[in-house]
């Protein structure tokens, strides 16, 4: 029998003065992920090196490629992406790192548009000193205006909790006006079908948050959940999707509603990943949905009051790497079950 071919995963080194570099060289010490996927990662071996030095009890063992190298399946295969050695100023990021982490991505995405890597995984960045055109406002949205897709939507996943935003990286004051009835339902339609796509489940059961609090009192504090959430939800139920609300964030969370539903529907990015941090601690992982590519980061940032300390959990980045491949097989899996559906019956077909 023919050995399946193994998925190619890239992984970025995000800012190479914060905990990016130190996670990703924890996460691929385990031997346990070559043998389901091969890995490339985009850096610099000056980082690797340097970081090896610093922290010697970090044993992952990797290779330098060019473009035409073949991978070696055993270990981390290296893609040189600067032109001299860096200098690493660890727990201080600047506009340099800024820039080497936006270079790091696009050899990444470039690999990608070229057939050469089959997800990515994205270590963390501080937007704050990627400067490009346009803003960096996110791995979500550069990643989907980089390639051209439209309608990204991000999801933060764990074993037990899977919540996705209506709105991304958003000012408070203008959530509100970036919501209606048509995006509300799009983000519901969007949730249900990655649900069933990229996790398997079938009939997802989808909760959404309500905007105000307490639900908006019926009006009486905000009359956003009456004129498009309500709206929204009723809509998708005639659509056969299975979902409810708008529930007010703090009694179902605290009350452990999230429970009784396959995933839940934030407004906003606080009122989402405060909740899903708490209750997932290091185990979440952060997904781009709705996009060709499967993308992954760990649910954590730079964290460059610690970088020094050799102390950053590599749970995290482990568990995107994971999930990505996982992402990748279901993907797989489900297109192969929908390539011969069965027809469909009608009564009299039935009828003797």
């Amino acid at each position: 029998m023919e050995e399946k071919k193994k998925p190619i995963i890239g992984i970025t080194l995000g800012d190479i003065n914060g905990v990016g570099p130190q996670v990703v060289m924890k996460a691929l010490s385990s031997e346990r992920i070559f043998k389901h996927c091969n890995i490339i990662v985009f850096g610099s071996e000056s980082v690797w090196q340097f970081y090896k030095k610093q922290f010697p009890d970090i044993k992952t063992p990797y290779v330098v490629i060019n473009k035409e190298d073949k991978l070696n399946p055993k270990m981390t295969n290296l893609v040189e992406c600067a032109e001299k050695p860096l200098i690493v100023n660890m727990g201080v990021s600047s506009d340099f790192s800024g820039s080497m982490s936006l270079k790091f991505l696009n050899e990444a995405l470039d690999y990608y548009q070229k057939g050469k890597i089959d997800a990515l995984v994205t270590a963390p960045v501080n937007k704050a000193f990627i400067k490009s055109n346009p803003p960096f406002y996110g791995h979500t949205e550069y990643i989907a205006q980089k390639l051209q897709e439209k309608d990204s939507m991000m999801i933060m996943t764990s074993d037990y909790l899977k919540v996705a935003l209506a709105t991304h990286h958003v000012p408070i004051q203008e959530v509100s006006n970036k919501l209606n009835k048509n995006v509300i339902v799009a983000k519901i339609n969007t949730f249900a079908e990655s649900l069933k796509k990229d996790f398997g489940i079938m009939r997802p059961k989808i909760a959404v948050l309500s905007l105000n609090p307490h639900g908006g009192e019926n009006g009486k504090i905000g009359k956003e959940e009456i004129d498009f959430i309500q709206p929204a939800i009723q809509e998708c139920e005639k659509s056969k999707i299975i979902c409810q609300g708008p529930f007010s964030s703090d009694g179902f969370f605290a009350n452990g509603k999230f429970d009784h539903f396959d995933g839940v529907l934030a407004m906003y990015h606080d009122q989402g990943l405060i909740p899903f941090k708490y209750i997932a601690g290091m185990e979440g992982v952060n997904f781009t949905a709705n996009l060709k590519i499967v993308r992954t980061s760990p649910d954590h940032g730079v964290a460059l009051d610690i970088v020094s300390e050799n102390t950053a959990d590599p749970m995290s980045m482990r568990n995107a790497i994971f999930q990505a491949f996982d992402i990748l097989s279901m993907r797989e899996k489900m297109a192969k079950w929908s390539e011969n559906p069965l027809p469909k019956l009608e009564i009299k077909d039935l009828e003797r």
